[in-house]
């Protein structure tokens, strides 16, 4: 990253920060004004501002600026803590002459005071895919509204992932050193492969979509032996009714969303409102409970808007859509 920043991400660096003029305030709430993802970054970067005011006092801040941002500017130039993600995270990244960047949660790699034992947290909001590469140089992508935790120095005898929401892995071969990922309700086990695993919080099920290799699925605290997976299955856990039910699958059904496409095939209007919910940061009321039955298929792209979406809808069904706001009405 080069030491180099967009006149917003200043703008919004002081604002955050007490230091904007009257001038700056006016030019700032403008460009806000401009468009919802002007917004959507101004509220971002206050949100991490917010956490980071925990890590560091107000008098250090203004002291300690510079000397914090080369810092983490040089922890970000090494090749082995190397973080890609997408652009809205760059922008918050930009505004480093502030110490946003570690109220984050970003603690890459070593340091004079020992930050060897501290999590990183990597987090895709609604809307947005966001891929990051590991230290063993694996590759993960995150779907919106979804976050990763770990440490990034992977001690001890695997390489643990925390996950909640949805990622797809392309897992770095290490035969001594198995990579885990952990949910609330499971884990799953691999030595070097490719998969998919759906795990949000407050959904029923959970989804593994195993591309390539194998891996090992089991639940937390069970005595039950691991499901092992086969390239081409999909392992659905379902919470409540505690089933598992394993079966072969078209895996780009389950793995497209990584590419910016959500493909679906005959899928019901309650799992399509689902992801489109998280997709664009909408809510879909449905003011007939009877359409969430339907079933569909076809595939929406990320990069295109809410409205393209729903005219796919309408256009295949007798269904209209009516919007205010961020709350959408199907009927």
């Amino acid at each position: 990253m080069q030491n180099e920043y967009n006149p917003i991400d200043l703008l919004i660096a002081n604002y955050l920060s007490g230091e904007a003029s009257q001038s700056e305030k006016d030019e700032l709430i403008s460009w806000i004004g401009e468009s919802p993802a002007n917004k959507r970054i101004f509220e971002e970067s206050q949100r991490i501002w917010a956490k980071s005011q925990t890590y560091f006092a107000a008098s250090d801040i203004s002291s300690d600026r510079e000397k914090i941002k080369d810092q983490i500017i040089q922890q970000l130039s090494k090749p082995t803590k190397t973080v890609i993600l997408s652009t809205w995270i760059y922008r918050v990244a930009a505004i480093l002459a502030l110490p946003i960047m570690l109220g984050i949660g970003w603690y890459l790699g070593s340091s004079e005071k020992g930050t060897e034992t501290q999590m990183c947290e990597v987090t895709a909001p609604k809307g947005q895919i966001s891929k990051c590469i590991l230290a063993d140089g694996t590759e993960v992508w995150l779907n919106a509204g979804t976050t990763v935790k770990y440490n990034p120095s992977f001690t001890g005898n695997t390489r643990e992932i925390q996950l909640d929401g949805e990622a797809y892995f392309r897992v770095s071969k290490n035969k001594h050193k198995p990579f885990v990922v952990t949910t609330k309700h499971a884990q799953i086990k691999v030595l070097g492969t490719v998969f998919n695993l759906k795990a949000y919080s407050g959904e029923s099920n959970i989804e593994t979509t195993l591309e390539e290799g194998s891996v090992a699925f089991s639940l937390n605290g069970s005595e039950t032996k691991s499901v092992v997976l086969k390239a081409g299955e999909q392992l659905v856990y379902n919470i409540q009714e505690k089933k598992i039910t394993l079966g072969m699958v078209e895996t780009y059904l389950h793995t497209a969303w990584k590419d910016g496409k959500f493909v679906f095939k005959d899928a019901d209007l309650s799992k399509i409102i689902t992801e489109l919910e998280r997709l664009y940061d909408v809510r879909i009321h449905l003011d007939n409970d009877s359409l969430q039955h339907l079933r569909f298929r076809g595939m929406f792209e990320y990069e295109q808007n809410i409205f393209s979406a729903l005219e796919a809808l309408e256009r295949t069904t007798n269904m209209s859509y009516r919007m205010n706001g961020r709350d959408i009405w199907l009927e």
